[in-house]
């Protein structure tokens, strides 16, 4: 009986690593949101992980500031001993691992999704199945397309729609217009000034279309397939551009629509496309990492249908 006492006390007293994990994205976001897309789950849920967590530990890890949260002294005292449990643990796996999958793969994904997927994808992936040389290609979709029929990528993470068939829907965001924090009034912008990706971008075409059908004059400040040279021109105020509201970043941009004469943008599907007659465990490997970390978002499409 006390032998049996002292394992059940053992194990409540156990700390949950996926609650850990919750808890370090929100350190190192600063933010509940996005801490919920780092982690790949609903912000309830990762809300629901601090509060199990507080819970076992019997204390407060955040503290209300102004409208926001900061770390409790406790808090702070748990940061250091989170990040040593998940590195243990990742130790650990990465060993077990080490006899596993060998070879080559390539993975194809635009940099907007790059910036949002991307370190979640290799990392994890890297860490299951560390004998494997994995390579990344950062194109626009349609391109991503053209090198997965080419059998130059492997994977690939693509906008799915009509000049793209055949890729396994994932999940859905919402397209959002979105000007830099420093921006003046956007309903004053007329012509609307726009920074957008090249013309056979999906949505470069959705937005123009609904800009058309809605009457706004628009004049192209920049054209690019790379969204790392979009966003600073964005930040900087001067043109306002389309994205998935998950790759929004609010500490330098914000969202705008009606209220600056903006139409209505529809979602976006993102999708996985693999080489034709792929058939290695190598592939599979990396396919099933893209579902991984895509597919909360098809989780929550299931939900709302």
């Amino acid at each position: 009986m006390l032998f049996m006492r002292s394992i059940t006390i053992w194990h409540r007293s156990m700390l949950d690593t996926d609650q850990l994990r919750s808890f370090l994205a929100i350190v190192d976001t600063g933010s509940f949101t996005r801490a919920a897309d780092r982690v790949n789950k609903t912000q309830s849920a990762v809300s629901m992980h601090v509060r199990r967590l507080e819970e076992r530990l019997d204390r407060a890890l955040f503290v209300k500031q102004g409208r926001g949260t900061r770390l409790s002294p406790d808090g702070e005292r748990l940061v250091e001993h989170a990040r040593r449990i998940l590195q243990v643990e990742a130790a650990a796996l990465a060993d077990l691992a080490a006899e596993g999958l060998t070879g080559r793969v390539t993975l194809g994904i635009p940099d907007d999704y790059a910036e949002l997927f991307l370190g979640d994808i290799v990392g994890r992936f890297a860490l299951r199945h560390p004998g494997v040389e994995l390579s990344v290609l950062c194109h626009p979709s349609i391109e991503v397309a053209d090198r997965i029929r080419s059998g130059e990528v492997d994977v690939g993470i693509v906008t799915a729609s009509d000049d793209i068939p055949g890729s396994e829907v994932l999940r859905e965001e919402p397209l959002v217009w979105v000007a830099g924090l420093r921006a003046g009034p956007i309903e004053a912008q007329r012509p609307l000034p726009l920074a957008l990706s090249t013309p056979s971008c999906a949505w470069r075409q959705v937005a123009i279309a609904a800009l058309a059908e809605a009457g706004v004059a628009t004049r192209m400040f920049m054209t690019s397939t790379h969204y790392s040279a979009i966003a600073p021109v964005v930040r900087a105020g001067q043109a306002v551009t389309v994205l998935p509201l998950a790759v929004v970043d609010a500490a330098s941009q914000r969202l705008v629509g009606a209220e600056a004469g903006l139409p209505a943008l529809p979602s976006v599907r993102l999708g996985l496309l693999r080489r034709p007659g792929a058939r290695s465990p190598v592939v599979a490997a990396l396919a099933d990492e893209v579902r991984a970390s895509l597919g909360a978002g098809a989780a929550a499409m299931r939900d709302a249908a």
